[in-house]
């Protein structure tokens, strides 16, 4: 995720009202008849630095038994922007799994726009590399393309604890930026709590802090 500045903190009232919406929509969802598994993600990330102190962004994501894949992020392209994903899950693999979500998106606020964008997971024993990557077209002359990208190759040392290197890129305005960083974390049932710090060895350093969870919307039997 783009880190916001510090000017950029202040939320838009609009905006966490949409948020609010659609929290309230995907409630529901769990109330609803499911035909089959379906797999619903709430994922939320604090940043703390110079810069950006006690910014968040959060998350949500929805997938369907048929694979069918959306996303909802606030904070992400830009501070006070909501940006609404949508694609397919392609998964594979034996010793070597992969898990590959093109998606589409468009985003309103600070930043206005299209995307095209992709998910990616690879797990190979105990080694993982994920990948979170998107074109951005701007459709204001204030808010130009960009590239951006965050990946991460990691290492699971056991099945609580994993460890390993992360590295965010944007391209904006004819010139990159690359922030590397580290990640530690720990998983228990069906939550994971991220640490990363990034820019590590060079002024500008600032951490992030997440808190995700992930539900299986299981079938329900009929009466």
């Amino acid at each position: 995720m783009r880190r916001p500045t510090a000017y950029y903190r202040k939320i838009n009232s609009l905006l966490v009202f949409c948020c609010k919406i659609l929290l309230l929509a995907t409630s529901l969802i769990t109330t609803c008849r499911i035909s089959a598994q379906s797999k619903l993600g709430f994922e939320n990330y604090n940043y703390w630095g110079q810069q950006s102190q006690g910014t968040f962004v959060p998350l949500i994501h929805f997938e369907t038994n048929k694979n069918w894949y959306a996303e909802l992020r606030y904070n992400y392209e830009d501070a006070q922007t909501i940006s609404f994903y949508a694609g397919k899950t392609f998964s594979g693999g034996n010793d070597l799994t992969f898990n590959i979500i093109p998606l589409a998106g468009f985003s309103y606020g600070r930043f206005m726009g299209a995307s095209i964008a992709a998910n990616t997971e690879v797990e190979w024993k105990n080694f993982y590399i994920s990948s979170q990557s998107q074109y951005s077209v701007g459709l204001r002359k204030e808010t130009p393309d960009f590239f951006f990208t965050w990946s991460e190759l990691g290492y699971n040392i056991s099945d609580h604890v994993y460890a390993g290197g992360a590295i965010q890129y944007t391209w904006q305005l004819n010139s990159g930026a690359i922030e590397p960083g580290f990640v530690v974390g720990i998983n228990f049932k069906k939550f994971s709590v991220p640490f990363y710090v990034f820019n590590p060895f060079k002024q500008g350093s600032y951490l992030v802090l997440g808190l995700n969870y992930e539900y299986d919307l299981k079938r329900r039997k009929s009466r």
